[in-house]
């Protein structure tokens, strides 16, 4: 394997690195915003619906239930659940495609030079699918992400 070649395998890694680490933190906070906007608020109007059957309320049970069923409708409506799984699934095919590099990488003096130049072109035929239909990003996930990859988050044990 040639020196451009085993860079090319570097920045891909390092580009996948830094993208299935984005897609992890995105995943994250929407996982919390599913939980806030979705899950709280759905168990809160159940605990009020017996409540109110039970007659034992208070007059404000009435608001806090209006204030629920509309926290649980915007919930609905944004549906960070399915953000949660896109973001997850980005993640896991920039983690794959990662470890896929690395290993092309590693064992590229033992492939013929077509073979690895085939391997290339499909790993960052790969990269770039996955970048064309991976769900947006932000900028505060990329500096979080790039603080945890520069604090060594990613590196293998044996070399920390």
């Amino acid at each position: 394997m040639n020196v451009t070649q085993s860079n090319e395998y570097s920045r891909i890694e390092e580009s996948a690195t830094y993208s299935a680490e984005v897609h992890h933190i995105l995943a994250k906070r929407q996982q919390f915003w599913f939980k806030a906007l979705q899950l709280i608020p759905a168990i809160a109007t159940a605990l009020i619906g017996t409540l109110t059957v039970g007659q034992v309320v208070p007059p404000w049970v009435g608001i806090a239930g209006l204030v629920t069923a509309v926290v649980t409708a915007i919930g609905t409506v944004l549906n960070p659940q399915q953000s949660y799984y896109e973001h997850l699934g980005a993640a896991k095919a920039f983690t794959v495609l990662k470890h896929d590099a690395r290993s092309a990488k590693e064992t590229g003096d033992l492939a013929a030079s077509e073979n690895l130049s085939i391997t290339m072109s499909c790993i960052h035929d790969r990269y770039n699918d996955l970048v064309r239909i991976a769900p947006a990003t932000e900028d505060w996930a990329f500096e979080k992400a790039r603080k945890r990859i520069h604090a060594g988050v990613h590196q293998p044990d044996e070399k920390k």
